[in-house]
């Protein structure tokens, strides 16, 4: 198996579009095929079926591309061809990306314990909903929090958003209007910014794959209706794998912007704190 085969599986799954995904590789439409069929015989399984209106995922390459597209990023983590950094201590994350205009993103993984000891009241409402509901969106024990979720569905070709909260910190951060614009797009053609979701893609990935729940404190810089720069923002995000009605897999991502962020790689002061409007440490 190498690199190339499954740079073309994952860029093909993107698109379905063979001409599109060897122009994006530089490759001959006759070498992404080569490298499709040949990680399809290594894998014992097809990953693509082709149709009348042309490729489409099977469902076992469906449940590949999360292994496929985090093999790839560890990959160039690992080379050092990436400006981020990730490191695990006692299977926490923690991560620093640095752009091209010199902001700094922050990200560190807290144990969920945590949020039982010290946790925002929001986020501990949010967690207890998410046990009683039994996982499923749409029980009635997650329509309290419901309002300050983002939810997302997993698609072949990325996350795709499907509701935004009214109180969610989306929605008082980019604006109501800018938030109703997010739903039907993927998660990477929001308004936060390449930068953020480039970021962000890693845990996804993952809280997908296992389908528990993540707790991460993070500093990032993201713009807003009224601002021409990314501004710096800090916030505790949970992360909860659903289970929509039809059986299908989905994620809630709840974010509460704080002053109350644990990130070692941050020393206290060395950031500016939340203007007061942003901050989301109330009760419900």
């Amino acid at each position: 198996m190498t690199v190339a085969m499954l740079r073309a599986f994952v860029t093909l799954s993107k698109n379905l579009n063979l001409t599109e995904t060897s122009d994006l590789l530089g490759a001959t439409r006759q070498t992404v095929r080569r490298h499709i069929s040949d990680l399809e015989r290594i894998k014992g399984r097809k990953l693509f079926a082709l149709e009348r209106q042309g490729y489409v995922l099977t469902p076992y390459g469906k449940d590949a591309i999360a292994d496929a597209e985090s093999f790839l990023r560890q990959l160039e983590l690992w080379s050092g061809r990436s400006a981020m950094t990730r490191r695990s201590l006692n299977w926490l994350e923690s991560a620093h990306y640095l752009d091209a205009n010199g902001r700094e993103f922050f990200s560190q993984q807290h144990p969920i314990v945590r949020i039982a000891s010290d946790g925002l009241p929001i986020m501990r409402c949010a967690l207890a909903a998410w046990g009683q509901a039994l996982t499923q969106i749409e029980d009635p024990a997650m329509s309290d929090v419901r309002p300050f979720l983002v939810i997302y569905r997993k698609s072949p070709k990325g996350w795709i958003c499907v509701e935004v909260g009214e109180r969610s910190a989306y929605a008082l951060w980019f604006g109501w209007a800018w938030s109703k614009s997010a739903i039907g797009r993927l998660s990477e053609d929001d308004n936060a910014g390449n930068n953020f979701n480039d970021f962000i893609a890693g845990a996804y990935a993952r809280i997908y794959g296992e389908g528990g729940v993540r707790l991460d404190h993070l500093h990032a810089h993201l713009p807003r209706e009224d601002t021409e720069e990314p501004v710096p923002i800090s916030f505790q995000r949970l992360l909860m794998g659903c289970v929509f009605p039809d059986g299908t897999a989905g994620l809630a991502v709840l974010v509460l912007m704080t002053n109350k962020v644990d990130i070692s790689a941050l020393r206290e002061g060395t950031f500016p704190p939340v203007p007061e409007e942003f901050v989301m440490d109330s009760d419900l």
